[in-house]
């Protein structure tokens, strides 16, 4: 005879307060712990390829001109280029006239030029020349391109005029002062664009400043009072 007490086998069994027991924990929960111990990084983002073909052509063209400047350095210490003197030659001034601040004059310059350099022949570009009474403009003419060979000695002519032109009334009464007084004193300006060349080779051109300062005039003959004159060369 089987004891009625005994629970019977494949029944749930019950707590003494009558409760069911708590289910059993089963691997859904187990498995969704992450039991990784090490630290998760991103991966990295995609390099992008480097410029080479950029780089090593900017390295190309530096290299170049390295090159480049090196040649046109010791080519300048083999030629040692210099500039050329120049030097007023005369000066006459004609039909000079100023009253109202109105001016009728005539100027007739001439220049020498001289080149130095042992190698190098100078070509001047169209020049551009300019009478000056101290630093106010009067006129201006130009001088037309010419090429001067290894040391050689060139003549320059130029000729300015006013006619019946406006003057500033103080720059007037200077002029007619200095005449009373039986001189006049002009700045003469010459702006030429000059290469440097020898054989094949032509160098950069550059621009050349000439100023020839306070070139007298004897108010009765209207010539250069004085011999030739040196001019600075800028």
């Amino acid at each position: 005879m089987q004891d009625s007490s005994r629970p019977v086998t494949g029944y749930p069994v019950q707590n003494i307060d009558g409760c069911a027991p708590p289910p059993p924990v089963t691997g859904y929960a187990y498995d969704r712990v992450n039991h990784n111990t090490y630290p998760y990084y991103p991966a990295p983002p995609p390099q992008k390829p480097r410029p080479t073909f950029l780089r090593r052509l900017l390295a190309a063209v530096a290299v170049a001109l390295i090159i480049f400047g090196a040649i046109l350095f010791i080519i300048w210490l083999v030629l040692r280029p210099e500039l050329p003197d120049f030097s007023i030659q005369s000066l006459t001034l004609s039909n000079f006239n100023a009253t109202n601040q109105h001016v009728n004059a005539t100027w007739n310059a001439q220049f020498q030029v001289s080149n130095s350099n042992k190698k190098l022949s100078i070509f001047f570009g169209e020049a551009v020349s300019s009478v000056f009474h101290k630093d106010y403009f009067l006129s201006e003419t130009t001088i037309g391109p010419f090429k001067q060979g290894t040391r050689s000695t060139a003549s320059l002519g130029a000729s300015y005029s006013l006619l019946n032109s406006l003057v500033e009334e103080n720059v007037v009464n200077e002029m007619n002062e200095e005449r009373s007084g039986g001189q006049m004193k002009f700045n003469l300006k010459v702006v030429a664009d000059v290469a440097f060349r020898y054989g094949g080779w032509s160098g950069r051109d550059r621009f050349l400043t000439v100023w020839c300062y306070d070139v007298a005039v004897n108010a009765a003959s209207g010539k250069m009072t004085g011999g030739p004159e040196e001019c600075s060369v800028f």
